[in-house]
């Protein structure tokens, strides 16, 4: 019985992403178009793909798409903010609002993987807290980036070497 149902629930799964397919291509088309009479909304192209794409993860519970439409929702509203409320802004501030959008699409990834796959991606924690950090020294100024990475490179060497030295440590005693 098991095998009767794989099939269907394959089949269903790609008419599911065939369906995406084809939104995700209608929905570039109408915005490429609009864009052309009002810029913003072509500009918002990257983040209602990502979105249409977090829907299908949903539906379908796949990470692939999951993965796909957090970052590209990320990497879209920095886009948005980047063509709209943050035009003519200092560099630093653009390039940490940039940041920390991306570090929030990955944040998104994170999450919604917990609650819709019931799974945790330690890499997207990890990599969203990484860049939110970067992205926070940014908007702090290049000037406190530097200094920043002043400490923290050594200090995160140091922990690493720390970290290797006790797994090797530990394994050398086996």
């Amino acid at each position: 019985m098991t095998t009767a149902s794989t099939p269907q629930t394959s089949s269903t799964r790609r008419a599911r992403v065939r369906g995406t397919a084809a939104v995700m291509l209608l929905t570039a088309g109408v915005l490429v178009l609009a864009g052309r009479v009002v810029p913003p909304v072509g500009d918002a192209l990257a983040l209602v793909l990502g979105l249409e794409l977090l829907v299908l993860a949903r539906v379908n519970r796949d990470d692939g798409p999951l993965i796909a439409g957090g970052l590209l929702t990320g990497a879209g509203t920095a886009v948005v903010l980047a063509s709209g409320p943050l035009q003519g802004v200092a560099a630093h501030t653009m390039g940490g609002t940039f940041v920390l959008a991306v570090a929030g699409g990955l944040a998104l990834v994170a999450g919604l993987a917990v609650w819709w796959l019931h799974e945790t991606y330690h890499w997207a924690w990890i990599t969203a807290l990484g860049l939110g950090v970067l992205g926070g020294g940014l908007l702090a100024g290049p000037d406190a980036v530097a200094d920043w990475l002043s400490w923290a490179i050594p200090v995160g060497l140091l922990t690493g070497g720390v970290v290797a030295a006790a797994a090797w440590w530990r394994r050398s005693g086996e």
